[in-house]
């Protein structure tokens, strides 16, 4: 019998397998992930804030080693970044502020960052963003649980526009493929996923907002303006997507970090979560809903 020829060798073999399970220990950590998030918004309080503290923190971290912060400068630069989201996601305790006077702290560690980033051999302006973009994962589900009576809601809603986009992208972009959207940013993301995860996103928030009107009572967005808020929310979440993956682009990195089996770091998990939450808390303020 003739020895296999090079495409029956067992490396070839192993691709298919490497994949599924590659998948596999995305849907597992994503599902540990969003059960993490739903318990931080159940309960609320205290639990929501350590919960998206931590993960704060975390993004901080890696947006550091993401740009190129010195190693010698690195672990200052989080400590006192860290501090000063730390401060912003007390401040309603520790200095009476509230609503978007919470970031305060957060924004005057960010100038001074920027400020000694010059003298450390780190980009400023990217040293000075930092703070501020991570401070958004802990202050925006604070805003949004903070609002009455709908708190709860709106941050489900939130969770389901930003997840359901970014699932039904993954799989309507692989499903049907098609013209890529931005190929030098990100090569495998496609005009097909764009619109999958629009259309899925905005369709499942929205009708878990619609089942919690019919059952509960009209306690969040209603009628077109629930619709036409969702969509936008969604193709923010997108765009924030896509926003790191040109900064990723931009300093050579693949990913932001590995400690996410599957989907990197943190902030990678996250990308979508801070545009979408933020701009989801300023539309239901500039417009009262």
């Amino acid at each position: 019998m003739s020895e296999p020829g090079p495409r029956s060798t067992p490396e070839g073999a192993e691709r298919p397998a490497r994949g599924a399970s590659e998948l596999a220990a995305r849907v597992l950590s994503s599902l540990a992930l969003a059960g993490l998030a739903l318990v931080s918004a159940w309960f609320g309080g205290l639990v929501l804030v350590i919960v998206w503290l931590v993960a704060a923190i975390a993004v901080l971290r890696e947006w550091f080693g993401l740009i190129g912060v010195p190693r010698n400068a690195l672990t200052a630069f989080w400590i006192f970044g860290s501090a000063s989201i730390i401060l912003s996601a007390f401040s309603d305790q520790i200095f009476g502020f509230d609503s978007y006077s919470m970031i305060i702290p957060a924004v005057v560690g960010s100038v001074v960052l920027g400020g000694v980033a010059r003298f450390r051999g780190a980009p400023s302006i990217w040293t000075a963003v930092g703070p501020v973009y991570a401070a958004i994962v802990v202050l925006a589900p604070l805003w949004l649980r903070a609002r009455e009576p709908d708190g709860l809601v709106a941050l489900l809603w939130l969770f389901l526009v930003v997840w359901i986009s970014d699932i039904g992208a993954f799989f309507i972009g692989r499903r049907i493929g098609g013209p890529k959207l931005w190929p030098a940013v990100s090569p495998k993301k496609t005009w097909s996923g764009l619109f999958g995860g629009l259309f899925f996103g905005t369709l499942l928030a929205s009708g878990f907002v619609l089942l919690d009107r019919m059952l509960i009572g009209p306690v969040f967005v209603g009628g077109a303006a629930l619709f036409a808020l969702t969509l936008a929310t969604s193709l923010v979440s997108e765009l924030g997507d896509l926003f790191e993956s040109a900064m990723k682009r931009h300093f050579g990195a693949k990913d932001s970090g590995q400690i996410i089996p599957g989907h990197g770091g943190i902030m990678d998990r996250l990308d979508s979560f801070v545009s979408a939450g933020l701009f989801a808390v300023i539309m239901l303020d500039l417009f009262g809903f």
